[in-house]
């Protein structure tokens, strides 16, 4: 009989070598670490995608992300930020955008990006790491409409989407998608088994509390949510 799981890591370890000893822990910070060849991290390094974060809550994925205790972003990372005003989806903005970006792309910097769909199509070859290379460097094209210029990537370059997991699954091209490395990272990811229980029976009690007399739902014809009771609780507040 066939062990697919022994026979899979037979063949990997014949290509990778160090791929034995690898950590057996796979968390989602320990993946973002090795995504970003960081120290603590001793996974295989080979060629990786760019990251999309999917999360619940953008801030605090970001602030997971940034803070001293994780150490996930180095030190010289950019965060650009987008928004629904008018005035931020104008073409003249994107153009900012997408210069912030090709700056970090020749100097070697991270860029983490969050609420710019309107810029993802201009990033398509990027994020798709469609490299030419020339003189020992790599160059991408970055486009704004029929308008392509040739950018120089740096070896340091990475980039990063954080979006909500609600928003990738409504507004995001499945080809967009499917080009970047995903993860999913809230503050229930970095609970341990104790705490995880413990958040388990604050989201009950937050139920229980948010109930309303069935008598009174039928005569207001409205349905009580958590967030009524508690304002701006998300899915991820528990766990913060």
């Amino acid at each position: 009989v066939v062990n697919p799981v022994e026979e899979f890591r037979n063949r990997l370890g014949a290509l990778h070598p160090g791929f034995e000893e690898a950590p057996s822990s796979c968390s989602t910070l320990d993946l973002i670490r090795a995504s970003f060849k960081m120290e603590g991290s001793d996974y295989y390094h080979g060629d990786t995608r760019y990251l999309l974060v999917l999360t619940e809550n953008c801030d605090a994925a970001l602030d997971i992300m940034q803070g001293q205790k994780m150490n996930l972003l180095p030190e010289n990372a950019v965060v650009i930020f987008g928004s629904s005003f008018p005035k931020d989806q104008e073409y003249t903005q994107v153009c900012r955008d997408i210069n912030r970006i090709k700056v970090c792309m020749e100097t070697g910097q991270t860029v983490v990006l969050l609420n710019l769909e309107n810029l993802y199509e201009s990033l398509y070859d990027a994020l798709n790491q469609a490299f030419v290379n020339l003189g020992g460097q790599k160059y991408v094209d970055l486009g704004l409409g029929s308008h392509r210029v040739k950018c120089r990537v740096d070896p340091d370059f990475r980039l990063i989407v954080i979006a909500k997991r609600s928003v990738v699954q409504k507004r995001f091209p499945i080809p967009l998608i499917n080009r970047l490395e995903k993860h999913f990272l809230s503050r229930s990811t970095l609970l341990t088994p104790e705490q995880t229980a413990l958040v388990r029976q604050i989201e009950q009690w937050v139920k229980n509390f948010s109930r309303v007399n069935p008598s009174t739902i039928q005569k207001h014809k409205y349905r009580c949510h958590e967030g009524d009771a508690f304002i701006g609780y998300h899915g991820d507040t528990a766990s913060a």
